[in-house]
């Protein structure tokens, strides 16, 4: 389910939401069955149901009468046993001691406008905030906030960019960002799961949380009793995987995973094969690549040893499609809305889901997020990857329960400890798979060698793609400018007179640095110029316009960040999503 919530300030007025565009099911990403508006106090909800799997109806995932709004969004059971399919009954029983488990979005709203937003720490689904001087807005997408409310239509998406954003996306993608609860749109700002979320007399009020609290018995019994705390946790997991599943079958023809050569989709696949096994239901894998690709000599061996269907999915000409024209940059950003990008580029994009009646599942690895950046991320990457295709997400391995095995782990060890989590699920559910080796990778618990290295088994090879010198700096010129002014009128001239330029001083840090330098009167001004005019005719990035390819060897330090800055200035002079929408016919 999608939703937008809009508190009205005093200041409000009807034109200043798009009540056309949030009145239809095409306004999220991915089309919903209908749309349905609710209003409540001060409070206008526009929710959007899908029929994908887990069926969202009223009375079950969402309710509304004159005294009070309830929605569920996603699976969440209580004190281990599947939850009151009666929403109002499910929230009459609710309190602070139930203990919840899945990945959910719980909310009740009164009459007098007050309530509250419950879910797990971790989750890939989304909560997004923003605010001005006539509404507050939560909505579960950016584009609903884009395309609903007025005042984005005003300028182009440029103007709205926001630089450390786009700083971060660029230069700590899979590192610790300085900015982690910022969006590519500089009014909007993330809400992370940990946060504490509620509404009083028709405010959003919202507790910022950094850390994410390990219960006392759980601490206890990994400190003191290891063992039955693995016993107990793979009962449950067994169990909470079983009764989903076996609820939900009506619904499904299959599940397929992708299979790939790591520990997370290994791990998915000895908890899924024998349950599947057990209740007649389909299960199926998949692994896409080259014949020698790590991932696909490895998913076949975990195949075979399971007894399960493998189907290998060899790309055309042996290669993984890429973006090779900005539409295709577009259409990547339409997709993720700047959480990820077109180094994981998607063909055939649509926004229908494809399939309602199959269970798409992943590898999933909450046991391996032990920083609180890590959590951050699945609520980031993670989250729009996963759910810009499909509405439902079984959160198998994406729970409380193996966020708290992370952190805790992180307290006792180094990085890898948490492969004793990997280790003790696959002892408890099919031994042999601890016998075949993961791609680049190891458990300390055994003998066995990795099977080639972590960079064999994470590179794919790909066609070229697209990058334009000329396109990103002209197109992003306006936000790039934001480091570029920092400095004095001298240095800007400076640089420009040698040729370089705002994207320039973005991508290539070593030019602060030679800057930085001078002005610390390490080098003089002979050798300042001496040194600038080197970077000006280097090659570590086209200043033209290419087609890339990216290697093993050529990715780092600045290939692997091009597309990221045509995804960006892909888009740079829209005014909605709803625009793209037209020009591509989607």
């Amino acid at each position: 389910m999608h939703f937008i919530l809009i508190s009205k300030k005093d200041s409000f007025k009807d034109e200043q939401i798009n009540e056309h565009v949030l009145s239809s099911s095409d306004v999220p990403s991915l089309i919903s069955r209908e749309a349905i508006k609710f209003e409540i106090s001060n409070f206008i909800i526009y929710i959007y149901p899908y029929d994908h799997i887990d069926h969202e109806v009223y009375g079950y995932s969402y309710f509304a009468d004159e005294d009070r709004l309830l929605l569920v969004n996603g699976i969440v059971n209580v004190n281990n046993n599947l939850r009151n399919p009666d929403i109002c009954e499910f929230f009459d029983e609710l309190n602070d001691s139930t203990g919840l488990l899945g990945d959910y979005q719980i909310i009740s709203i009164d009459k007098e406008a007050n309530g509250f937003i419950r879910t797990p720490p971790l989750s890939v689904r989304q909560l997004f905030h923003y605010e001005d001087e006539n509404c507050d807005v939560i909505s579960t997408e950016i584009k609903l906030i884009v395309d609903g409310i007025q005042k984005f239509r005003e300028r182009p998406f440029v103007h709205h960019f926001d630089y450390d954003f786009i700083e971060d996306s660029v230069f700590r993608e899979w590192t610790p960002r300085y900015f982690p609860r910022n969006t590519i749109f500089k009014e909007i700002k993330r809400i992370f799961p940990q946060d504490t979320k509620y509404f009083k007399e028709g405010k959003i009020l919202l507790e910022i949380k950094e850390s994410i609290e390990v219960p006392q018995w759980f601490r206890e019994l990994f400190n003191n009793n290891k063992l039955k705390l693995f016993d107990e946790y793979y009962d449950s997991l067994i169990s909470f995987v079983e009764a989903n599943l076996v609820s939900l079958k009506p619904n499904f023809e299959k599940i397929t995973l992708g299979l790939t050569g790591g520990l997370d989709s290994r791990l998915t696949a000895a908890i899924l094969s024998p349950i599947c096994k057990k209740h007649g239901i389909s299960f199926e894998c998949s692994t896409s690549g080259q014949d020698t690709h790590p991932d696909v000599v490895i998913a076949k061996k975990v195949a075979k040893v399971l007894n399960v269907k493998h189907f290998h999915v060899v790309p055309q000409n042996n290669k993984r499609p890429n973006t090779n024209e900005y539409k295709e940059y577009a259409l990547t950003f339409y997709m993720a809305q700047g959480d990820w990008n077109s180094k994981d580029f998607v063909i055939g994009y649509t926004r229908k889901i494809s399939n309602f009646s199959v269970i798409a599942q992943l590898g999933m690895d909450a046991f391996k997020r032990y920083t609180i950046d890590k959590i951050y991320s699945g609520n980031r990457w993670f989250a729009r990857r996963i759910l810009f295709h499909k509405n439902f997400f079984f959160p198998l391995f994406f729970t409380e329960y193996e966020t708290w095995f992370a952190l805790l782990y992180a307290e006792h060890g180094d990085e890898d400890v948490f492969k004793e989590f990997v280790y003790e699920i696959l002892k408890r559910s099919e031994p042999k798979l601890l016998t075949i080796p993961f791609a680049g990778d190891s458990l300390p618990q055994t003998d066995v060698e990795p099977y080639l290295t972590k960079l064999d088994s994470t590179h794919h090879e790909k066609d070229p793609f697209l990058w334009d010198y000329n396109y990103v700096n002209a197109n992003l010129k306006q936000v790039l400018s934001k480091k570029f002014n920092e400095l004095d009128k001298f240095d800007r001239n400076f640089i420009k007179v040698l040729g370089l330029n705002e994207l320039d001083y973005f991508l290539n840090e070593e030019i602060s640095k030679i800057i930085n330098s001078y002005h610390e009167k390490e080098i003089n001004l002979k050798e300042c110029f001496k040194a600038l005019l080197i970077e000006r005719f280097s090659d570590k990035y086209p200043r033209t316009k290419n087609m890339i390819i990216m290697t093993k060897e050529n990715r780092y330090p600045y290939i692997n960040k091009m597309q990221i800055l045509m995804d960006f200035a892909a888009v740079a002079n829209y005014y909605s999503f709803q625009e793209m929408e037209k020009d591509f016919a989607i």
